[in-house]
């Protein structure tokens, strides 16, 4: 037997009542074992002994439920390596500017408006600085705490 496998990486099958996260493996069997079909395999008329088949390990509910809260774990625990950085001022500059980045990204749509209004932006109720200088100036705990602050105003 000729087991060759391969991850379906994350993608939704055309058809059938796949979950995404299954194992297929591709699997050579003897076609002797399998039933007969009507519509002959492309490039396959010689009469071979071996065909390809797909197996498939299906994923139940509890899987799927163990596989989220692990997941969610693991982005709590992300976000508090993250706050207590940010509390302690011991976080990158690179780092500062990446979180921003990607907060606003999904706030205004696009990474390219988030790098804008990280270069250009000026938050007055910040004395006018954009949030690249603050960042640079080492007051990102102050402009995480105004973003909050303003995001609570906005909802």
């Amino acid at each position: 037997m000729n087991d060759n496998t391969s991850d379906s990486g994350g993608k939704r099958p055309k058809t059938g009542m796949l979950r995404s996260g299954q194992a297929v493996s591709l699997v050579g069997v003897d076609k002797t074992l399998l039933p007969k079909t009507r519509s002959k395999a492309k490039g396959n008329e010689d009469g071979g002994t071996i065909a390809n088949v797909k197996i498939v390990s299906p994923v139940g509910a509890r899987g799927v439920a163990a596989r989220q809260q692990i997941q969610q774990k693991v982005l709590r625990s992300a976000s508090a390596r993250i706050g207590g950085a940010i509390e302690q001022g011991t976080l990158s500059a690179k780092g500062a500017k990446q979180l921003l980045v990607a907060r606003m990204t999904k706030a205004l749509g696009s990474t390219d408006a988030a790098e804008t209004w990280y270069r250009s932006h000026r938050l007055e109720a910040l004395g006018g600085r954009t949030p690249a200088q603050m960042v640079r100036a080492g007051e990102v705990k102050a402009l995480m705490e105004h973003l909050q602050a303003s995001g609570a105003q906005k909802a």
